[in-house]
């Protein structure tokens, strides 16, 4: 008599299993800074990423605040008329009060070499309301601002 061929193992085998994904890699600008150390804004100023290993899968509050800060000033610029349609490549530095995110004061390390620019810059960014920044944010933010004409 035959006997009936043993039943197949429920478990997956060990080539079944999903291979484990390698470490992410840091999101970064790539972008060299001159600045101080964080500037500000996290990263090391030299082009490297915010957060890193062990910094949390859903994203680190301080990325997270780069990200809302550079979103709202290229708004308040793309929203003035003077400063849409301009060329910059100036760095500033702008403090923003850190209970209400309202930006107190605006100072522009560079010039564009037009004052009404200038100005129109500052005019754009004071006041500007920024989302509270995290606990530890380094202020004056600085931010590297470039610009082309449309």
């Amino acid at each position: 008599m035959e006997q009936a061929p043993a039943p197949a193992e429920d478990k997956p085998k060990e080539a079944d299993k999903p291979k484990a994904e390698p470490a992410k890699e840091t999101l970064g600008t790539n972008l060299k800074g001159s600045g101080p150390g964080t500037s500000g804004l996290g990263g090391t100023g030299d082009g490297g990423g915010f957060g890193g290993p062990g910094s949390g899968g859903g994203g680190n509050k301080l990325g997270i605040f780069t990200g809302q800060v550079k979103a709202k000033v290229a708004e308040a610029l793309h929203n003035n008329s003077r400063t849409r349609k301009s060329t910059l490549d100036i760095r500033v530095r702008i403090w923003p009060d850190p209970t209400t995110g309202h930006v107190t004061r605006v100072m522009l390390d560079s010039s564009t070499s037009d004052t009404t620019l200038d100005n129109a810059v500052q005019q754009a960014l004071a006041g500007l309301l920024l989302p509270e920044p995290p606990p530890g944010t380094k202020l004056p933010i600085v931010m590297h601002l470039k610009a082309t004409r449309p």
